[in-house]
């Protein structure tokens, strides 16, 4: 894990996306044949989106003042690993919450939504993406094993990969959710009221053509329902973002028997994570029953 001061601004500056419109369209085809004319025709972009019918939240900057937090540096499973096939829906951030909840795990938490950007984006640098401002193309490539593009990285927080490949999970925060529309009070999907203890989605993927803006860990959205009907058959490719709250204990030289019994227990659940690609069987493994029931 790594510390992250949680003191400086972040949100999106300006616009680097070229923004290819799909919604005036009646029938969609390869829209991403029309990136290389909007970037070209958008001052300082570097990036595609191309937008559904459907567009989600942009954060804009503001100023952030959180307690410190650690973070993985490596997103779920961590290095070498690959992204679970089946990511969580609302229901699975909620076994997951309940999960890290008993302890079993020291002080590791599913990550505020503020905390997921301040780390990525760093609360000094503020990057449009996690590496930087442009885009690169090639970097962060979905195909290969988690950690393994080195420059895939921000490096004032040494996060790796987070909002460039997949979208992550975390709870809303006060933070958040006073800034995440352009004019609070803000409201979630079917038209909720925005609320903390919300379960979230934050960032990017590395897909062009999406509802949120790629590549970023400056956007959001939620599926609709805090906490839906267990197993459901929406398949979701969100992953899991896990932070802890620092703590002297983890710090000594040697370790306590209780620490490094839960140092041992993460351990066994990230190899059940990579064993299986699952993070269903994952948390039915780590609650020691289905998440189905």
């Amino acid at each position: 894990m790594v510390l992250i001061e949680g003191e400086g601004t972040v949100g999106m500056r300006g616009q680097p996306y070229g923004i290819v419109p799909t919604e005036h369209l009646e029938r969609v085809e390869a829209p991403e044949s029309g990136c290389a004319e909007a970037v070209a025709r958008t001052a300082g972009a570097t990036a595609c989106w191309v937008q559904t019918d459907l567009v989600d939240p942009v954060l804009r900057p503001r100023p952030v003042r959180i307690d410190d937090f650690c973070i993985e540096a490596l997103p779920f499973p961590g290095a070498g690993g690959s992204y679970t096939a089946d990511g969580m829906t609302a229901w699975g951030a909620h076994q997951l919450h309940a999960l890290l909840s008993t302890g079993r795990y020291g002080t590791r938490r599913l990550c505020t939504a503020t905390e997921f950007q301040v780390a990525t984006a760093g609360p000094k640098t503020n990057h449009r993406f996690v590496y930087g401002d442009e885009r690169v193309e090639g970097r962060c490539p979905s195909s290969l094993p988690i950690g393994a593009d080195p420059d895939c990285v921000n490096r004032s927080t040494g996060v790796h990969e987070y909002g460039a490949i997949h979208s992550h999970w975390t709870l809303a925060d006060g933070d958040f959710v006073g800034g995440a529309c352009d004019a609070p009070p803000c409201h979630a999907a079917g038209n909720r009221l925005l609320a903390s203890g919300m379960y979230v989605v934050m960032g990017g993927t590395s897909r062009a053509q999406t509802r949120q803006a790629p590549l970023t860990p400056h956007t959001w959205h939620d599926h609709g329902d805090p906490a839906p009907a267990p197993c459901d058959d929406r398949g979701w490719d969100d992953q899991p973002v896990i932070c802890a709250t620092p703590d002297a204990a983890y710090n000594a030289p040697v370790p306590s028997v209780e620490v490094a019994a839960q140092g041992a227990n993460w351990d066994q659940l990230l190899a059940v994570a990579r064993s299986t690609g699952s993070m269903s069987q994952t948390l039915s493994e780590g609650l020691g029953r289905s998440i189905c029931k």
